[in-house]
């Protein structure tokens, strides 16, 4: 978007103008929607808020305020419109010894499921040795917090400090390479 786009959006608010509005929409519809993508790895719903910031705009003209400017609006908007998504559809009621990092990716792409397999076990590499074991003992070994205290002779308050470390790893790890907040605490 350039600088022309401040009065197109100013012309749009005032008139309503289809054309206007036409014009908006072709000049900023692609950038919004690859900025959505970096948060919604399926392709529909990144559409999906793309569009329904648009149908907003149209419906809203006029009570939208914009204090800076049309592009900083526009990109908060996305944003905000596709953390409410994952919020939304993507929510975690666990208490966080239960949380599995990637039951929030989306199922059908298995592209992002490898890459986050991939993230998440170069976290757990990443780790200090006694939470890197922590981790695999519960995770891949499947046992609870009293059995890996008792194999490891450390205290269960212990084990749960080092499994806490590393889900903020692993957590850290995927905001940095998926721009999404899986797990909100």
């Amino acid at each position: 978007m350039n600088i022309a786009d401040e009065p197109l959006w100013n012309e749009f608010r005032e008139t309503g103008s289809r054309h206007v509005f036409r014009e908006l929409f072709k000049g900023w519809y692609s950038d919004l929607y690859r900025y959505a993508a970096f948060f919604l790895p399926d392709m529909q719903d990144a559409e999906e808020v793309v569009m329904d910031f648009f149908i907003h705009l149209w419906f809203h003209r006029t009570s939208v305020n914009i204090s800076s400017s049309f592009r900083g609006y526009a990109l908060r908007s996305i944003r905000n419109r596709c953390l409410n998504y994952i919020r939304d559809h993507c929510s975690v009621s666990v208490s966080i010894e239960e949380v599995d990092p990637l039951s929030c990716l989306y199922e059908q792409d298995s592209m992002a499921v490898e890459d986050a397999s991939r993230i998440v076990w170069e976290a757990v590499r990443s780790l200090p040795p006694k939470s890197r074991e922590v981790f695999e003992k519960s995770r891949s070994g499947g046992m609870s917090n009293t059995e890996i205290a008792a194999s490891m002779n450390l205290s269960v308050k212990t084990v749960e400090g080092h499994m806490t470390k590393a889900l903020k790893t692993i957590r850290l790890a995927l905001k940095k390479n998926f721009l999404l907040f899986f797990i909100s605490f």
